[in-house]
């Protein structure tokens, strides 16, 4: 559990590797702390996501450039930058289904000064839409959610979050 707190946050900072893989490992190894998992997942993004910040706003040009110039990132510094002025608050909710890594995102809102609040909360909930189905589907499915994935991508994961909503409202 440790290695995948520190794996996501270094996700979030300077490693643009999935954290995905090493979950669902995890939940495989242990299907009932699938929920812990995800949270220590989910969590360990977030606080990852602070650093993040805190280097793109203290440090964007001298640190966090060439270590995105070095992953060959730098030509989405633009999307994130337009997707930023438009809405932040989505863009954070939806990074978890975008091909552009966390890092990016964070590092950038750092850079832009974004409402820390805003960012937390959007980090927060964003992580957790993206980690949580992955657990579910990992504990529903078992080995066979690589396969999954793998075939379909993030259709998955969409459908489990779209469910959940609708069953959120349906029994409200």
């Amino acid at each position: 559990m440790f290695i995948l707190a520190v794996f996501a946050l270094l996700e979030a900072t300077i490693i643009p590797a999935p954290t995905e893989a090493m979950l669902i490992a995890l939940i495989l190894a242990n299907p009932r702390r699938a929920g812990l998992l995800a949270a220590v997942a989910t969590g360990a993004s977030v606080t990852g996501g602070l650093i993040g910040y805190g280097l793109g706003s203290a440090f964007f040009a001298t640190l966090v450039e060439p270590l995105l110039d070095s992953y060959g990132l730098l030509s989405r510094l633009d999307f994130v930058q337009r997707v930023y002025l438009e809405n932040y608050m989505l863009a954070l909710l939806t990074s978890g289904y975008t091909p552009v890594p966390y890092m990016l995102y964070t590092a950038m809102a750092g850079a832009a000064a974004l409402p820390l609040p805003g960012f937390i909360a959007g980090s927060l909930i964003g992580r957790a839409l993206k980690y949580l189905p992955i657990a579910l589907l990992a504990r529903l499915f078992g080995p066979a959610v690589r396969q999954i994935l793998g075939r379909y991508g993030w259709i998955p994961v969409a459908a489990v979050f779209g469910a959940g909503t609708l069953l959120y409202f349906l029994m409200r």
